[in-house]
């Protein structure tokens, strides 16, 4: 309570004193001294600052650990083998002269049934049709010659599906361990609403018997399956624990979801690449986006990154036509990076990482696919062997905001729900819609 300062009557002679600096006369006539005021707004910016203090201590622990993760994709070898979870060797990993990798001469392109029967020929193997039917698009797989290998080879070759086809890319997830108990930022761990909503989730698999989701309800298909017989790629479960964990795992204290009654869909599309790290191909991906279209959701989330690709933009945009809102991390490769997709796209929702505070995370990509930033520093999340950890990354803070976006979706207006949120957004960066925060920090 601010303290009241009442003007002393004396019984003989009134003392009219100078006003005072910095006390002002409110409308009732009563002198208010704005202390208490300003003594709070010290307070607050000391525990500001301390935190602030703490924040710099994660972040120096996480640039080790974010180091190490970089380096750890950008030492992988040229030519990586993947084997199924049955130890056959199911394609080679490769790095692209881009920097990027994919699964090697492997290729893929949309067309009709006609149009696909025209590939086969010398130098090409058809591997797998797919009707894609939750998305409108037939695909196939194809394997070329090491010296067809080549977008511009392809498209001379191939000049009516010139700008159908692309390569088979690897994506990645956006998190960066840092495993520190006890350095988490406190969360309030409250419910953003109650209701029974439907989302989606490409990710991982889900360590689904982890005490977090013992109330949760989520619904998975796995998407890593292998031609000729040799079986399914190895699962994963860490990753997309800990993006399940930001939707429906019970947080904090109160033991409280964002979304206690909602139905989580999950297409599990990585595999392992090696002990530390996953991937996800695109014609899982596909795969996987297509079963989430025929389940009519309203919001999808999507925490990784990887190149552009005309196949991926295709499936974005039929989903956004459809009306489905897609949400995605928009990378963890640090401030001078180019944009990164499906976040770069413009029917995707791009989201950043901060602070609980709203400091930016120091490895976020920047640029005009920021659409909102959210909580994604030292957060805990369950992990797989029932314990929980500290994680960092954009891929934390994407689940945040597509959580606020399903709360919002009223009869499938997508639209008002994001100028709602846009409405909710604290605007932490350059007035308006920046290239770091976006429209703004949801501290939800």
């Amino acid at each position: 309570m601010k303290p009241v300062f009442k003007p002393t009557v004396l019984s003989v002679v009134v003392f009219f004193c100078a006003p005072i600096p910095g006390v002002a006369l409110t409308g009732g006539g009563v002198l208010d001294n704005p202390a208490g005021s300003i003594s709070r707004q010290v307070e607050r910016n000391a525990e500001r600052l301390v935190e602030r203090a703490a924040n710099r201590r994660i972040d120096n622990r996480l640039k080790k650990q974010t180091d190490s993760l970089k380096g750890s994709l950008k030492t992988l070898p040229e030519v990586l083998p993947v084997y199924t979870a049955t130890g056959h060797k199911a394609f080679n990993d490769v790095a692209l002269k881009d920097g990027f990798r994919a699964v090697e001469r492997q290729w893929l392109v949309t067309g009709t049934a006609e149009e696909i029967e025209g590939l086969d020929r010398p130098g090409i193997t058809v591997l797998e049709r797919t009707t894609l039917s939750g998305l409108g698009m037939m695909v196939a797989r194809f394997r070329v010659r090491a010296d067809m290998d080549s977008l511009e080879t392809l498209r001379t070759l191939l000049p009516g599906l010139a700008d159908r086809l692309d390569r088979n890319h690897v994506y990645s997830p956006q998190i960066s361990q840092s495993q520190y108990p006890g350095e988490a930022e406190a969360s309030p761990g409250e419910s953003l609403c109650e209701g029974p909503v439907r989302i989606g989730m490409i990710d991982t698999s889900v360590a689904t018997e982890h005490p977090a989701f013992q109330d949760a309800r989520i619904i998975e298909q796995r998407f890593l399956s292998t031609e000729g017989g040799r079986g399914d790629l190895a699962p994963v479960t860490e990753h997309g624990t800990a993006v399940a964990g930001q939707l429906v795992g019970r947080r904090g204290e109160s033991g409280k979801a964002r979304l206690p009654a909602a139905t989580l869909f999950n297409a599990s599309v990585f595999y392992s690449r090696t002990k530390d790290l996953s991937g996800a191909t695109l014609g899982h991906l596909l795969e996987g986006l297509d079963w989430l279209a025929t389940q009519k959701l309203p919001v999808i989330n999507i925490s990784l990154t990887g190149p552009d690709n005309l196949l991926l933009a295709g499936a974005v945009r039929k989903l956004r036509e459809q009306g489905t809102l897609l949400v995605a991390a928009v990378g963890n490769e640090g401030p001078a990076a180019p944009p990164l997709y499906p976040a770069a796209y413009p029917e995707v929702v791009g989201v950043t990482a901060a602070s609980r505070t709203g400091d930016l995370y120091r490895w976020a990509n920047r640029g005009e696919q920021v659409m909102f930033a959210a909580h994604g520093v030292a957060v805990d999340v369950p992990h797989p062997d029932g314990g929980v950890i500290t994680d960092s990354g954009t891929s934390l803070a994407a689940p945040v905001v597509t959580a606020a976006l399903a709360c919002s979706v009223s009869g499938g207006d997508s639209e008002a729900a994001l100028a709602a949120l846009i409405d909710q957004a604290q605007d932490l960066g350059e007035p308006g819609r920046d290239s770091l925060f976006g429209f703004g920090f949801l501290p939800y």
